[in-house]
């Protein structure tokens, strides 16, 4: 497989397809009575048009034997993705629920030691270890500080709950009566097991040597495919696909769909590409700093106004332990 950027240039760009991805999520503080559902919708049809345009600009430079030939002889590894791709969108769907209920920074820690592991187990499955000298010993160490440091976020949003002698954040309901209820660790199980369908299916694309533009288009197919599934029974049902479709109502719903899209699977592509050079394990752990960005909007979002001191100094020791994590895997990456 070609190595499109140096190991450097493709830390740096997995560490803002990081960013992307933690910074998008923010629109649901914004869609006001807007379903969920039909976000996702428009967030992986817009996903297709723009993986499939790049698809079509880079085919020429990327591809010049066409898809057809590129893809011969990868039938099953082109349906793992698929497969991949599909839970993924699903699970995103699962994921999306829970924030609504209680909260975007609780269910981005909850579901975070979990989804690290999985994820890591799932890559290093797929492709083995990566080459560099003292690689378990690093994974491991820095997937402890990842969950260690998700572990202090999450102290800290309980000490600003405290502070403010409420159970919500920032104004978002925080699940009955303020407590998290089992059918909710059930579904964030299930959304953790579902994503993980994104290190399942890059893993295996990265693994079998074919081209990340291939990877990617892939990818969001089956995301599209098993969201158009679930649009068409839901909203068919449900009587929904005028509000959807935001047909007499507000067009802003598409706007914050697109740009949701553009961080979502730009971040995607950007990931893909840099895999062969950095391996899928190593990107899975890079990606593992989106969380980081969740807090910074967070804070942009006043979701830490008025706390004590106490819980400023146990939040900026997650987010530093989280930098450290990103500091160490990069130092031994390029070694």
């Amino acid at each position: 497989m070609i190595d499109y950027f140096s190991p450097g240039v493709a830390i740096i760009l997995t560490l803002v397809a990081a960013s992307m991805w933690g910074s998008w999520m923010q629109v649901i503080k914004l869609l006001k009575k807007y379903p969920l559902s039909g976000l996702v919708f428009w967030l992986y049809t817009m996903s297709l048009i723009i993986v499939c345009l790049a698809t079509l600009l880079l085919r020429p430079i990327l591809l010049p034997d066409g898809i057809i030939v590129a893809s011969a002889g990868n039938f099953t590894t082109i349906i793992q993705i698929l497969f991949g791709g599909a839970m993924m969108s699903l699970g995103m769907l699962v994921t999306l629920k829970i924030m609504g209920d209680i909260g975007l920074l609780l269910s981005t820690t909850m579901n975070g030691a979990v989804a690290a592991l999985l994820g890591i187990l799932t890559a290093i499955w797929q492709e083995g270890l990566p080459e560099q000298p003292m690689a378990m010993p690093l994974i491991f160490g820095t997937t402890i500080m990842f969950v260690f440091a998700g572990f202090l976020c999450n102290s800290a949003a309980k000490m600003r709950d405290a502070d403010r002698s409420q159970q919500s954040i920032a104004g978002e309901k925080a699940g009955q009566n303020g407590t998290v209820t089992l059918k909710t660790i059930l579904m964030i199980l299930l959304s953790v097991l579902l994503v993980n369908g994104w290190s399942h299916g890059t893993a295996v694309g990265t693994a079998s040597g074919l081209p990340p533009i291939l990877t990617a288009l892939y990818m969001v197919i089956g995301s599209f495919v098993s969201v158009l599934i679930f649009s068409v029974i839901v909203f068919t049902k449900n009587k929904q696909w005028r509000i959807v479709l935001c047909l007499g109502e507000s067009k802003r719903p598409l706007v914050y769909s697109g740009i949701s899209a553009f961080c979502h699977y730009g971040g995607n592509l950007i990931a893909i590409y840099s895999m062969p050079v950095i391996s899928a394990t190593f990107a899975f752990l890079f990606g593992r700093s989106s969380a980081v960005w969740t807090y910074f909007w967070g804070l942009y979002y006043g979701e830490f106004s008025n706390s004590k001191r106490k819980t400023w100094i146990v939040l900026s020791l997650g987010i530093l332990l989280f930098f450290a994590g990103v500091f160490l895997l990069g130092l031994f990456t390029l070694i």
